[in-house]
């Protein structure tokens, strides 16, 4: 069964995840969803977790269904690379972005976030501004080793590329209006300084991610710049805006719910469990998309070859079927099945990275400052690509107000 939508009613970051969760479990009682654009939307989490791992029906490149004529501003990134590209480039950043590498980043991590939370305000602080995009914005140019000089142009130049709202794909003119704001916006000026950067380190080999993945070798071979340089966007997308994504949802939902806070101070072997707790109730990322490669079917539904798929993960982890009692924030929960990560082949490359700083993050937080709450309405992101708190009003109380913010 379907039913046609007009785009209005697809819920955006600016609705919260509430109304978002409510949307989605009106949608999903009958499977998948055509809207207006044609777009086919999935939301169970066997659904999710099928379109996600079958790359070679439901492909990640845009191109598929891009005018031949409009530039391809993806083109060689491993985030929408299918085999057997996707394989190699995805090889030669592993070997820069080990789970070891990650781990032995852990007191840096907790040595930034107490010298932000050190020089915050008393109190009260917005922690978006003071600490959840502080936080990640200074590990990933460290990672990368970005001069010092040149972090805060880098990190503007990294919001300015997130706030991009991507255009319908199945509207030429407004694809083809949004390749050339992008030939001639952040974007280039950010590829620009990392193909710099690239030279640089080929020639003076320092620290950081951008020396190892111009190192980094598979069978002789080695990236090319461009190469380094599109996959360092991708990391420093994954690995800044969308970890302050995350921080800032735990800060709310531990808030919002204080017995959970408390047991975490009490308890730190709790942290990575909860953590994965706020990973699965708030993804930075509420849904992808993909693109047909031949006629298929989801639960029945038949799908044409060069459609666009939506799958939200959002929903997927929220399934009554996969997980109990999914409206409650359970930072015991386990096994704990979510797909904020995504799944298959395309699996966050720096999912490490991003428990490693929410995890240093949280200790810091539980050795700074006393139980918190959140004075007011939290306001969210309104973009395409990410789905986080814009501003969180955070108050040191021992007063706990308790609220229900899961539908």
């Amino acid at each position: 069964m379907t039913s046609s939508l007009s785009t209005e009613d697809i819920p955006s970051a600016r609705l919260g995840p509430g109304e978002q969760l409510a949307w989605l479990r009106r949608k999903r009682e009958s499977g998948v969803y055509v809207d207006a654009s044609g777009a086919h939307h999935v939301f169970s989490h066997a659904d999710v977790e099928r379109v996600t791992k079958d790359p070679a029906t439901f492909s990640s490149n845009p191109a598929r269904v891009l005018p031949d004529d409009v530039p391809n501003m993806t083109e060689g990134m491993m985030l929408v690379a299918d085999p057997p590209q996707h394989g190699k480039l995805r090889r030669l950043a592993a070997q820069a972005f080990t789970p070891r590498k990650m781990r032995d980043l852990g007191p840096r991590v907790a040595e930034i976030a107490a010298g932000l939370l050190e020089r915050a305000p008393s109190g009260g602080f917005d922690a978006v501004e003071h600490f959840t995009v502080e936080l990640p914005a200074t590990m990933i140019a460290e990672l990368f080793g970005i001069p010092a000089a040149d972090a805060g142009a880098f990190r503007a130049l990294v919001e300015q590329i997130m706030a991009i709202e991507p255009p319908d794909l199945t509207d030429e003119a407004a694809v083809r209006a949004a390749a050339g704001s992008a030939l001639g916006g952040p974007f280039l000026e950010l590829m620009g300084y990392l193909l710099q950067l690239c030279a640089r380190r080929r020639a003076e080999p320092g620290p950081g991610l951008i020396s190892d993945l111009v190192r980094a070798q598979l069978d002789g071979e080695r990236l090319a710049d461009p190469e380094v340089a599109s996959l360092a966007v991708q990391i420093l997308q994954a690995g800044h805006l969308t970890t302050a994504a995350v921080l800032g949802h735990a800060l709310v939902l531990l808030a919002e719910h204080p017995d959970a806070q408390a047991e975490l101070r009490a308890d730190r072997s709790l942290i990575p469990g909860a953590v994965e707790e706020v990973l699965r109730c708030r993804p930075p990322s509420t849904r992808l998309q993909r693109y047909t490669t031949v006629d298929t079917e989801i639960g029945g539904h038949p799908i044409p070859a060069g459609a666009i798929v939506v799958p939200w993960m959002l929903s997927a982890n929220y399934d009554e079927a996969v997980f109990a009692d999914p409206r409650v924030f359970d930072i015991r929960r386990s096994p704990n099945r979510h797909l904020t990560f995504g799944h298959g082949i395309h699996f966050c490359l720096g999912a490490m990275l991003a428990r490693v700083e929410i995890t240093g993050a949280l200790n810091a937080l539980f050795d700074h400052l006393p139980m918190w709450t959140v004075d007011g309405v939290v306001e969210y992101q309104e973009s395409h690509l990410l789905f986080g708190p814009k501003r969180v009003p955070l108050v040191v109380s021992t007063t706990q107000p308790i609220g229900e913010i899961l539908p």
